[in-house]
């Protein structure tokens, strides 16, 4: 009897051993199973999102630069209450003061204007000046057109930019107000209203969300207004077209019109013409404007070892500051480039 209880308790602790291990292994198993599963969700995750799984042979350095396009200080010559100064070549800001101060942007207006022109027309397409001259303001700046004068569309913008003729601003816009509107018998008017429609359109594609544009000319008025911040962007638009760099680059320009006039249209741009104290060897042209709400503002651009440079100007106090204050910037600008160019690597 004893031996049989004793062959019966050790089967019993073999039998407990034995369940005892199995549930372990079902545990294993099961933990395993687990594991696999959610190994393959996150595979099939990784997949879906485009993410991949992070591997411990990934070289996940992550190296740090602190390297910034150098800026300028503020110069405390330059009397010009707006300003921007941004270098075309490497896309920086060079520098800014009350970029965004709403001010008013006077003939520098007409940079849009021959963007919009450049855009919306062929070269050889055919601007008839008419009815639309009735629309100028007294006292604006023209470049000599008549009714029935008939000019290119680079023609034209020469007349605009070169000459800042409003007369040349009033037949592009109505030109291609009628082109908007699809509607060659429009008004004047509806012409106008079609055209300054398009310059805020296209304002804002270049992101000048602070301004507002109601006439091609840049003439005064409440709700014709932008900032140095957007003014610049206009800018750095209005260089990318050949015809345009071209036009505010001309010391002057003479043209047969195709109905047989003589033209010649002179620039506003002191910084071009030699032989003037303000002449700077470096500019490479843009445009001027003045109103007395808008005071003397200035987009100007300069070249210098490859290196091109755009000023915007707003508001300054007189005719001949704007012109020092365009030189000393640029001068500022293209020192600060050589400087850093100059400077040993660390």
């Amino acid at each position: 009897m004893k031996k049989t209880s004793k062959s019966r308790s050790r089967r019993r602790r073999l039998l407990r051993r034995r369940l005892l291990a199995l549930s372990l292994l079902v545990v294993v198993i099961g933990l395993a199973s687990f594991l696999f599963l959610k190994l393959i969700e996150g595979v099939s995750d990784a997949i879906a999102t485009g993410d991949q799984p992070v591997s411990s042979t990934v070289d996940t350095t992550v190296t740090t630069t602190t390297t910034t396009h150098p800026t300028i200080a503020a110069n405390a010559q330059v009397s010009a209450p707006r300003i921007m100064v941004y270098d075309l070549t490497h896309s920086a800001v060079l520098y800014g003061q009350n970029a965004e101060e709403k001010c008013y942007p006077a003939s520098l207006t007409k940079l849009l204007t021959a963007i919009i022109a450049t855009e919306e027309c062929a070269a050889d397409e055919v601007f008839t000046v008419g009815s639309e001259l009735s629309l100028l303001m007294p006292n604006s700046s023209t470049a000599g057109l008549q009714a029935g004068y008939k000019l290119t569309r680079d023609m034209i913008i020469d007349a605009l930019l070169i000459k800042s003729g409003n007369d040349a601003a009033y037949t592009i816009a109505a030109h291609v107000g009628r082109k908007i509107i699809k509607d060659q018998s429009a008004t004047d008017i509806e012409a106008l209203f079609a055209f300054s429609d398009k310059m805020n359109q296209k304002a804002a594609e270049l992101g000048a969300i602070n301004s507002h544009f109601s006439n091609p000319d840049g003439y005064f008025a409440e709700d014709h207004y932008t900032t140095a911040s957007d003014m610049l962007k206009i800018a750095v638009a209005a260089r990318k077209y050949e015809n345009i760099r071209q036009s505010t680059a001309k010391l002057s320009a003479s043209h047969t019109l195709l109905s047989g006039q003589q033209l010649t249209f002179k620039t506003t741009n002191k910084l071009l013409i030699p032989n003037n104290p303000y002449y700077f060897p470096d500019a490479t042209g843009m445009k001027t404007g003045f109103t007395d709400e808008a005071g003397y503002c200035f987009v100007a651009s300069a070249r210098r070892d490859g290196v091109e440079v755009i000023v915007v100007i707003m508001g300054d106090i007189s005719n001949e500051r704007r012109w020092r204050d365009a030189i000393a910037l640029f001068n500022d600008a293209f020192a600060v480039h050589q400087t850093a160019t100059a400077a040993p690597a660390a």
